[in-house]
């Protein structure tokens, strides 16, 4: 008996371990996602991840993040109304963003990148398909505590070291930053 609960906990650890590598703990996925973005400009995305970091620091200094760990974006993420509520500027990432994505030479090399990050084995159980998903099927204009509370069944403090999180952070403040001000 005890053998056999020895045996029933050992496979139990074995499923888990190979889940949480399943969730892509090394972020192949989100790397190539960044990748394909900063491969546009040609600075090979120093502007955008500078841009990136000064959002972070903002946030910080506004208050609206107590620091740059992980845990504080998954606070600022179930208090998300403090980044939307005039506190902070827009960060302009996403404009930044879609400028660069204007030149059709561009969109076509991002289109490629992106269809080959997404035939890759790992995409399908993936955060950034799960996010994906998610984004795509709540509407174009969903509340914001309703989409973010669902980012939070998704993603985990660690995420947040990531340059994909803190991207997707900051552009989901500007959307809805820039729709408060209509």
């Amino acid at each position: 008996m005890k053998n056999n609960v020895t045996r029933f906990i050992f496979g139990i650890i074995l499923l888990i371990s190979l889940q949480t590598n399943a969730q892509t703990n090394d972020y192949k996925l989100e790397n190539q996602f960044m990748n394909c973005v900063c491969s546009m400009f040609d600075d090979n995305g120093t502007e955008l991840k500078k841009r990136i970091k000064n959002a972070e620091k903002e946030l910080v200094k506004n208050e609206v993040l107590a620091n740059t760990r992980g845990e504080s974006y998954i606070a600022l993420f179930k208090n998300i109304r403090t980044a939307i509520d005039g506190r902070v500027a827009t960060f302009g990432i996403s404009d930044y963003v879609i400028q660069s994505l204007m030149s059709s030479s561009n969109a076509k090399k991002y289109n490629a990148c992106m269809g080959k990050m997404m035939q890759d084995a790992a995409y399908k159980d993936s955060k950034i398909n799960k996010f994906i998903t998610l984004s795509t099927t709540s509407g174009s204009n969903p509340k914001i505590t309703d989409l973010t509370s669902k980012m939070l069944e998704i993603f985990e403090a660690k995420d947040f070291n990531h340059d994909f999180y803190k991207y997707l952070t900051f552009s989901l403040i500007d959307k809805y930053n820039m729709a408060n001000k209509k």
